[in-house]
C-alpha cells in the first residue's frame, strides 16, 4: 500500500519548543511553545507526516545526557498522543561542530537518512528551522527552506544568509497554515 502522506522536516529547539543557551539539557528545561501541538495537527491532518531533525551537541560536550533526549522525545510524543498522531522519527546529531559529522546540519545528513529510512523524496518538501544552518541543509537537501523567528534569528537577518528562506514566519503555527496552503 502506497503511503500518500508528505514529509515535512523540523529542527527541534527553536521550532517546537524554547531554546536556551547553552542547551536544552534536561526534561525540566523542555518548553514547548504553546503553539506546537495545534501547529503540529494541522500538517497531520493535512496528510504530513513529521520528521525532527536536530543538532545537539551538548551530548558531545557531556552537557546533554543522552537519556534526556529519549525523555524529550517521549514527552513531545505524548502531548500529541491525544491528538492521534506522532512525530514520525526523531533524527539527532550528538557530534561536536569538530567532528564534522555528515549529520550536524548544515550537512543534510539527516534529512537523507530519513529518506532512507522511509522512502521519501525531498523535491518540493518543506524544513523548517530557526537559524541559517537550517536553511543551509534545507538547500543541500533540495528542500524548500521555512524560517520561523520563535528561536535565535531576528526579522530581517535573514537576508545575509548565503541561502535565505523561502518565507520567514514567527512561529511555527503560521509556517503550517502556509505549508498546508502551498503549491
Amino acid at each position: 500500500m502506497q503511503n500518500n502522506r508528505r514529509p515535512v522536516f523540523l529542527d527541534r529547539d527553536g521550532v517546537l519548543n524554547v531554546d536556551i543557551s547553552p542547551y536544552v539539557s534536561s526534561l525540566s528545561q523542555l518548553e514547548v511553545f504553546p503553539w506546537t501541538v495545534e501547529a503540529l495537527t494541522i500538517l497531520d491532518r493535512a496528510g504530513f507526516d513529521i520528521y525532527v531533525i536536530s543538532n545537539q551537541q551538548g551530548v558531545a560536550l557531556g552537557i546533554t545526557p543522552p537519556e534526556e533526549l529519549d525523555k524529550m522525545n517521549q514527552a513531545i510524543q505524548d502531548m500529541l498522543a491525544p491528538h492521534g498522531f506522532q512525530i514520525r522519527k526523531f533524527y539527532y546529531c550528538t557530534a561536536s561542530d569538530a567532528e564534522n559529522h555528515p549529520w550536524r546540519k548544515p550537512q543534510p545528513g539527516m534529512v537523507f537518512a530519513a529518506c532512507e529510512d522511509f522512502q521519501l523524496s525531498t523535491k518540493g518538501r518543506f524544513l523548517v528551522g530557526d537559524k541559517d544552518t537550517d536553511m543551509e541543509c534545507a538547500f543541500r537537501a533540495g528542500c524548500r527552506p521555512l524560517l520561523v523567528l520563535s528561536g535565535v534569528t531576528a526579522r530581517g537577518e535573514a537576508r545575509s544568509f548565503p541561502h535565505p528562506p523561502e518565507a520567514e514566519f514567527e512561529t511555527l503555527l503560521e509556517a503550517a497554515n502556509y505549508i498546508v496552503n502551498a503549491p
